[in-house]
């Protein structure tokens, strides 16, 4: 919702800040989809690293189940599974808060602007 009687600068501005805000919402919303499944993979590994021997454990592939064969391998998978999560959660916080950060200089600049095209009026 863009006041016609701004400025075509200050206009521009607005979109900007608005794209910017739905990025972040964007990036927010990957955060969480790595923090859960971060946690699902760290449960998993919880429960392998358990005494399992002689139990049969099966992974989802799609939507069947497949019974595990090798363990071992199977909780390397796993681990490296939330290495990389945890990497990427990392990423996402930084890029957040960079984007965050950008936020609030624009917002403060925006402020500025619109209180001196008030001031002209």
């Amino acid at each position: 919702m863009v006041d016609v009687n701004l400025g075509p600068y200050l206009q521009e501005q607005l979109k900007d800040a608005d794209k910017l805000q739905k990025q972040i919402e964007s990036l927010m919303a990957q955060q969480y989809q790595y923090e859960v499944k971060l946690r699902e993979d760290k449960k998993t590994l919880e429960y392998l690293n358990k005494n399992t021997e002689g139990e049969e454990i099966y992974r989802e592939i799609g939507s069947i189940l497949v019974r595990v064969k090798d363990v071992e391998s199977f909780k390397k998978e796993i681990e490296e599974d939330v290495e990389i999560a945890e990497m990427k959660l990392k990423s996402l916080k930084d890029q957040i808060s960079q984007s965050n950060e950008k936020l609030k200089g624009m917002s403060e600049e925006i402020n500025k602007l619109y209180q001196k095209s008030g001031k002209q009026n």
